[in-house]
């Protein structure tokens, strides 16, 4: 009876943690390249609401809640299913976009709301942002944004949504030096995808990569496909730390 619990607990963790975006890592790196784009004020005013937690804990806290039951209702704000050759429609849904522009809404007019109710929805849009920039967590509903397609990871077996979530920055051992470093080489354009504050943009950026990252053949990733592909993942952790910045900024302006 025990080894069937165990089992049963390491199959939950694998299919739960299947839905993350980017890893904890990849998270965490997020909101350490958002606070060091942060004007004073406003890394001190996210600072209060925060309270105890920084940055870094922030960034992972919607993941940690998942294994909680009395958090099941917000399981489907991680991301946002569109179809192949679709375009998105604004629509009611509790989906990744429109959770964010609540937030962001609510941030906006923090003045009505209490400071705990504050610091989770900071908390909320520190997550999302990092989840709307995987591209993954914005694709097809017909895989589950790439968890139900399983394939090999050079040698080992994983799925699509894995091999973005942290395959990839384990593999090639993606820090936060990195995407720092990426920075200085962004073009203009690439410099204005990281200060946008629209969540709508932020989804439309990150599905325009769909079509490389399906690109590979025979369900296997080879090293050809990471080396390809690195670069992309830190460019997206990086937009996503500008981003959320921008974002802050905004919402924290005098």
């Amino acid at each position: 009876m025990k080894r069937i619990r165990l089992i049963s607990l390491a199959l939950f963790i694998v299919s739960t943690k299947n839905l993350w975006a980017w890893g904890p890592e990849g998270h965490k790196m997020v909101a350490e390249i958002a606070r060091e784009h942060l004007s004073a004020a406003t890394r001190d005013s996210v600072e209060k609401y925060l309270g105890i937690v920084n940055f870094e804990e922030a960034s992972v806290w919607m993941d940690e809640v998942k294994s909680k039951p009395e958090y099941d209702y917000m399981k489907p704000w991680h991301y946002v299913n569109v179809e192949r050759d679709k375009t998105y429609v604004k629509n009611a849904d509790g989906n990744i976009v429109n959770v964010l522009l609540k937030v962001i809404e609510q941030l906006k007019n923090r003045r009505k709301q209490s400071i705990t109710e504050t610091g989770v929805q900071l908390k909320m849009l520190f997550h999302l942002v990092g989840d709307i920039h995987q591209p993954l967590h914005v694709g097809y509903g017909e895989d589950r944004g790439g968890n139900d397609i399983r394939l090999k990871f050079l040698k080992r077996q994983s799925n699509l949504h894995r091999v973005w979530d942290e395959d990839i920055i384990t593999e090639k051992n993606i820090r936060l030096k990195d995407c720092l470093a990426l920075e200085a080489t962004l073009t203009e354009a690439e410099k204005k995808a990281g200060q946008q504050t629209s969540p709508l943009a932020w989804m439309a950026q990150s599905r325009a990569l769909l079509p490389e990252v399906y690109a590979f053949q025979d369900n296997a990733i080879t090293q050809a496909y990471i080396d390809k592909n690195a670069m992309v993942v830190e460019k997206q952790i990086l937009l996503a730390g500008l981003n959320l910045a921008a974002v802050l900024e905004e919402i924290f302006k005098k």
